[in-house]
């Protein structure tokens, strides 16, 4: 009985439900327009549509810049063709090698003893070997306690001549003429003329600045006077030796035109 029910059921089921597969997929709803999203293969590589491959930059073939550096600094300056305004200031010594006539009376002290001061300079420094300028002195010399305050001061014109080395280091020699006077308090008790030859090196701390040490020997003639203690001097030249730091800077006037 059952097997002719079943029998039955099968052949009223319409033939189109048999041919359906047993579990349907829905399908994936359209975009707005209800045209079909077309479908874009994707190229196989090696075709035109693969993406290039990020390209890394080679290094370019330079020198390396620390042996830059090195070659710059070992390289000496290059010739200069510019006159400078050079000035600046020196820490002077004036060590007294003999005080002459002025100290010959022995019945008193020596008036006259070492000191020391500072120096202004300013000159003219060329494209060569020569610098010409001037020089104003000021030191404070022992006067053994006869005067309050003892003040050496000397004017002169100064010359120097470089001897040119091609580097930041250059020695010189130097030449002076000029006054000098001494006295009590920014007085001028004697003066005369005086002289003085030396030598010295400069080194550049930088394109405009130098600094130096430097070394002459002065003579300086005074004429005859009456002291504060009443005691007579007679006229006679005493002897230093000056010592100088220098401290100076360089700056350009004019540019020569090379030839």
């Amino acid at each position: 009985m059952l097997a002719s029910w079943a029998a039955a059921t099968a052949f009223l089921v319409p033939s189109e439900a048999r041919s359906q597969p047993a579990t349907a997929v829905p399908a994936a709803p359209e975009p707005d327009g209800g045209a079909p999203t077309p479908t874009t293969a994707t190229p196989p590589p090696g075709t035109e549509g693969e993406p290039a491959a990020p390209s890394i930059a080679q290094p370019e073939s330079t020198t390396p810049i620390s042996r830059t550096i090195q070659d710059f600094e070992r390289a000496p300056p290059p010739p200069t063709n510019v006159v400078y305004l050079q000035y600046g200031v020196a820490f002077t010594a004036e060590v007294l090698s003999s005080a002459g006539a002025i100290c010959s009376n022995t019945t008193v002290p020596c008036i006259l003893g070492t000191g020391g001061g500072i120096t202004i300079r300013a000159g003219w420094r060329g494209t060569g070997s020569l610098y010409i300028g001037g020089a104003y002195a000021l030191s404070k010399q022992d006067p053994n306690k006869l005067l309050r305050l003892a003040i050496l001061q000397q004017a002169r014109a100064e010359g120097r001549y470089y001897l040119m080395t091609g580097r930041d280091t250059e020695p010189y020699l130097m030449l002076g003429l000029g006054v000098a006077g001494y006295g009590n308090e920014w007085s001028v008790d004697t003066y005369g003329p005086a002289a003085s030859l030396g030598a010295g090196i400069e080194a550049q701390v930088t394109r405009r600045t130098v600094v130096g040490v430097a070394v002459g020997y002065r003579v300086l003639h005074f004429n005859s006077f009456t002291d504060t203690s009443g005691a007579d001097r007679e006229a006679g030249i005493a002897q230093f030796v000056g010592l100088d730091l220098v401290l100076e800077q360089r700056d350009p006037i004019f540019t020569e035109r090379k030839r």
